[in-house]
Parts: structure tokens; sequence; C-alpha cells
């Protein structure tokens, strides 16, 4: 009797067997580490005004070179006694420091009243009135003042509050300035502690800028100020960033347990079923529904502009691409001033008027706040005010993002922007002696101008010596991967590309097996 013969089975092919689920597992196994470094270190970056990231230090010894070099320029903000030049003040988010020698030495300034002595500083500004011999320093727990050149502090009031910005008044016994880049302010000056706060309309659209740059969007995007109000914004890009790492690891925990299971029962040690059954409908429901799709949005566009914010080389391009109005965010229809304003600047003898720059646009009102008028340099809008300074009746501003930097010799004049490309890179602008206008670029550089903005010169700026590497530039190369490598960014747009993977395959794999 012949035996009956069984059908021999095919071999499948590979590109069968590479299902849904099983591309899910090894681009989350592939990816899982570094996806959690990536979501961990860009929820930190995206709170950079937490005050330990800057003070709290790594010694230099143990960071390479791509670290400790972001660490040695400290100066964020340069102002320069016009009277005595060689006494000079600097700032930025690790403090204050002073020099009289023209900065070939630098003496930390003493911080009275505080027990660690440190605090983030955001404006410098002269008195009105007594000019040096009063210094109005914004910080990270409010107004402080100097009446000996910088060398001291001594708290004037607004504590707790994140002074951002500051400017002289209409009148000589007033100073403007801005709370945590959301709120106008102002006060007299023998009163420091009791400041009116002033309430403003929005822009009218016709304010508004027609198109916006894709560079300032992915910027904006990335950094948690895209889509809405900022702490709306903020919190998507916080759930996404913590959900990428509570993804990552839930992920190897559901991949891992059973490996463990079956691993503790050839060694006699066995898990109810019931238990373990439990523990995988509870880590695939917080993988997946809880915060898979809560996540979701958030992490496609966090992974689409890091692979743009990572190549500084596609910068000119995102630049010159421009997106119209009717596809901008709702954030971009400035519903509010929250989280827009960078700098303000009144206007003396016009308690009416005041400036408010923003990152896309210098607005100026002259009747109280009530209506806005976008400033234009002939017929092009200024794109961006990062700083404001007035001195006597010229008004200058700083650049962002090669936006330009522009000057106004008086109140009604044309507004002209500047042809250097140092100098169109502004994070502060002083006045220098015989009437020179310093403009602080990068931190590292003075470019010196006449006040009809022409070219003199530069100043290359010694560095205050600060000890140790703040945790903020620490975290800055780890996310970016060049603390391993420069060219980690090659890397980091892989693992961008498995996390847009994961979430189209995770989506999928939810879809079909959703709450079984």
């Amino acid at each position: 009797m012949e035996m009956e013969r069984k059908p021999v089975r095919k071999r499948t092919r590979w590109y069968r067997r590479m299902t849904i689920l099983k591309l899910h597992k090894w681009a989350g196994l592939i990816s899982a580490v570094w996806l959690c470094v990536l979501g961990a270190t860009g929820f930190l970056l995206d709170h950079k005004e937490w005050r330990w990231m800057w003070f709290s230090t790594v010694s230099e010894r143990v960071l390479p070179e791509s670290v400790t070099s972001l660490s040695r320029t400290v100066i964020q903000i340069l102002q320069v006694n016009p009277d005595r030049p060689m006494h000079q003040v600097a700032a930025g988010s690790r403090g204050l420091w002073v020099t009289e020698d023209g900065a070939k030495s630098w003496q930390r300034t003493r911080v009275i009243g505080d027990e660690g002595g440190q605090v983030q500083v955001f404006a410098v500004e002269p008195d009105p009135e007594h000019g040096w011999n009063r210094l109005w320093i914004g910080t990270d727990d409010g107004l402080w003042t100097s009446e000996d050149g910088g060398k001291t502090l001594v708290k004037a009031g607004m504590e707790r509050q994140r002074i951002t910005a500051l400017t002289a008044g209409a009148s000589h016994a007033e100073l403007y300035g801005a709370a945590d880049r959301s709120r106008i302010f102002q006060l007299r000056t023998d009163e420091p502690d009791r400041p009116d706060w002033l309430r403003f309309e929005a822009p009218a659209a016709d304010a508004l800028p027609r198109q916006i740059s894709l560079r300032r969007l992915v910027i904006d995007l990335h950094v948690g100020n895209g889509l809405f109000a900022r702490n709306t914004s903020l919190l998507l890009n916080d759930i996404a960033s913590l959900g990428l790492c509570a993804l990552a690891l839930s992920g190897v925990f559901y991949w891992g347990f059973p490996k463990y299971w079956r691993h503790r029962r050839r060694n006699c040690g066995q898990i109810r079923v019931e238990t373990k059954r439990k523990i995988l409908i509870w880590l695939f429901r917080l993988h997946g529904p809880l915060i898979g799709l809560c996540a979701a949005v958030p992490l496609l566009y966090l992974a689409i502009t890091g692979i743009l914010f990572g190549h500084r080389e596609l910068g000119d391009w995102l630049g010159r691409v421009r997106i119209p109005a009717m596809f901008h965010p709702p954030v971009y229809h400035l519903n509010a001033w929250d989280g827009w304003i960078e700098a303000v600047i009144g206007y003396p003898g016009q308690p009416e008027k005041l400036s408010i720059g923003t990152r896309i646009g210098l607005f100026t009102s002259k009747d109280e706040g009530r209506t806005w008028l976008a400033e234009q340099a002939g017929t092009e809008r200024i794109p961006a005010a990062r700083r404001l300074r007035r001195f006597g009746e010229r008004v200058y501003i700083g650049g962002w993002m090669g936006g330009g930097s522009y000057l106004r010799q008086q109140d009604g004049a044309e507004w002209l922007k500047l042809s250097d490309r140092h100098a169109n890179m502004a994070r502060d602008i002083t006045r220098l002696e015989d009437g020179q206008i310093g403009w602080l670029h990068q931190g590292k550089t003075v470019v010196m101008t006449d006040r009809s903005g022409q070219v003199s010169g530069q100043i290359e700026l010694t560095q205050p010596m600060e000890d140790g590497v703040p945790w903020y530039y620490v975290l800055n190369r780890l996310h970016d991967g060049m603390i391993f490598w420069e060219h980690w960014k090659w890397l980091n747009d892989l693992f961008a590309v498995l996390a847009t993977t994961l979430l189209v395959t995770g989506l999928i794999r939810w879809w079909r097996v959703k709450w079984r």
C-alpha cells in the first residue's frame, strides 16, 4: 500500500514574510535607544529657561571639543559706557560680568541678597536719567540694579518675574519692559516694584506678514512655537518628546518580556498566564492608543523638521521658500502677544507711541496699543526684530537668522538696512566712543559702524572665563549627535525615517488589532 504523499510546503519569499508587524518590530529594536535619547534631550532643550541647565556644569576634561567650544562664548549682551569706553558690561544666560580694561579681563558681578549668586540676564539698560550711574538688569528673577557700574547687583523688584526686555520709556523717570516675552509693563524708576501692566490689542490681519519663510516655520515647529499659542505648542512638543521615550521603552518591554518569561520558565520560575496576559495588554494599550495616538501628529512634524533643522546647509534654501498666509498655522495669526515679544522700545516725549519687536516683524503703535503698523524699510517689510536699542532719537534693530539689521536716524525717517553680513546677525547693539555703534556678532565680534551704518572695523572680544560646561550645551550636542561624531546628522536622518516608519506601521497595526 502506497503511503500518501504530503504536499510540499513552498518557501515564502522574503518580501512576503516582511509583514507590518516585523517591519515595526525591527525598526523599533534598531532605533529604540537613540529615539529615547532624542525624546529626553528634546524635552529638556525645549525648557532652556530652567536655571540648573546653565549653572550646573560638567568638567571640560570629559567632553569633546565639539561641546566645550560652545561654552567658551558666554557673551549674549554687551554694553559699553560711551563716556569711558574701557568700562563694559557683558551678560548672558550664565550671569553678568564687568571689565574696566576694555575686555582684556572680566570680573564676575557679585549678586547681593541671592544665596547662589547666580542669575540669568536677558536685558541691560542704563537708567534713562542717571545713565551708567545706575544700570537696570532684567533677569529670570525680576529686576536688579547696579549703582557701581556692574560690580554688584541689588534686587530692585518684580521678584520671580522673568524680565526678558527693558528700555527707556517716554520720560526720564520710566522704563518699559517685557515679562516672559508675553506682557508689557511700565514702571517709574523710583518705584520699581510697582509695575503698571499694559494691555494692547493684537495687530490687525493687514499688519501681519503675507508670507513667512519655511525656515521660520521649521524652527518654530521644532522648538515648540509653531502651531498654536506658546503654552499649547510647547505642551504638544512635551507630549511628543516624553511620548517618544515612553513608546521606545514600552515597545522594548512588550518585545522583551515574553523572552524573559521563556528564559525564566526554563529555569523553573513560572509566572501565571493571567499575569503575563494582563502585563502585555497593559503595555499594548499604553504603547498604542494612549501614547501613540496622542503623540502621533507632533512626533511626525518633529521628525520631519528635525531632518531639515539638522542640515544647516539647507538654511538659504529654506529661507527662500515662502509660505503664503492661507497656509500659516494659527500661531502666526497673532491673536495674542503671548510668547511673541522679543524687544520693546519707547519714544521720548511720546507716551502714546511704542514699538514691539517679534520674530515676524517690528510693530509700532501710535495710539497706546489700539492699532499697530508693521514697519518697513522702503518697500521691504522688516522681517524680524530680536533686539531694539534707542540712543537719543536713533533706533537700531538687531537682526535674526539673517533677516537683517536696521537703523533709523530719527523719528519719522526711513529705515536703513545694514549691508555687512556680520552686523546683520547682531545679538546686541551698543554705543562706542566718537559716536560709533557696535553690533555684537555671535557673542564673539563687535562690528563697528558710524551712525549711518557704514562699517569701519571690528573688534574680537575676549570672553569671561567660566569653569565647566553647562548641561544645556551637553544636551544640545547629545541631541544632534555631535558629541560623538561631526557627521552624526546623517544617522539622525536615518532615525527620523525609522521614527516615521514606526508611526505609520504602528497606526496600521493598531487599526487592525485595536483593543483586543
